[in-house]
C-alpha cells in the first residue's frame, strides 16, 4: 500500500524530486495540488516502480498539503494553491532560477554565441576609413492642427480617417 508517510515525515524528498523533474518549486513560489499529485505519482512511478490511480494521488497530496500547511512550509492562498515557505530551497543567486533546477547553468542552456566577423575597416584604405561630416539637420516643420483636416506632418496623404 502506498502511504504518504515519507513525504510528510521528510517534505525535502518530494520537494527535491519536484526540482529534478524540472517543476519550479522555490522558497515563496506557488504550489498547486495538481502540481503536487503528479510528482507524487511520478515519484512512485521513477522511484518504486508503482503506478497509482489518481484518485489516490489526490488523496495522498491533500494529505500532504495538510501536513505541510501544519507545519508551516506551505501557506494557504486558496482552495488549490498554496505558497511554498523552504528556506533551503531558495533560488541561488548566481544563475538564478535555472541554476537551482538540476543544477544546470544558465550558460548551458543558451545556444552557443555567433563567431565575431572579421574587422572590414582594416582592409579600406586609410582616407575611406575617415569619417564624413554631419550634414545639418533640417528644421521640423510646425505640426498643423488635426481639427483642420491637414494631413499629420511627413504624411504624403491624410489618413482614410482624416477626410471629411
Amino acid at each position: 500500500m502506498v502511504q504518504s508517510d515519507i513525504f510528510i515525515e521528510y517534505p525535502y524528498e518530494l520537494l527535491s524530486y519536484m526540482r529534478e523533474i524540472r517543476t519550479p518549486v522555490f522558497h515563496n513560489s506557488n504550489v498547486f495540488l495538481r502540481d503536487l499529485q503528479y510528482a507524487i505519482q511520478d515519484y512512485f512511478e521513477d522511484k518504486q516502480g508503482l503506478t497509482i490511480r489518481n484518485e489516490r494521488a489526490e488523496q495522498i497530496a491533500l494529505e500532504v498539503a495538510r501536513a505541510y500547511e501544519r507545519e508551516g512550509i506551505f501557506r494557504r492562498v486558496n482552495p488549490h494553491g498554496f505558497v511554498l515557505n523552504y528556506p533551503e530551497l531558495s533560488t541561488p543567486k548566481e544563475g538564478g532560477t535555472i541554476e537551482g533546477l538540476k543544477g544546470v547553468s544558465p550558460e548551458a542552456s543558451m545556444p552557443p554565441p555567433k563567431p565575431a566577423a572579421a574587422p572590414v575597416a582594416a582592409a579600406k584604405p586609410a582616407a575611406a576609413a575617415a569619417p564624413k561630416p554631419a550634414a545639418p539637420a533640417a528644421p521640423k516643420p510646425a505640426a498643423a492642427p488635426a481639427a483642420s483636416g491637414a494631413a499629420p506632418a511627413g504624411a504624403k496623404a491624410p489618413p482614410p480617417w482624416l477626410k471629411k
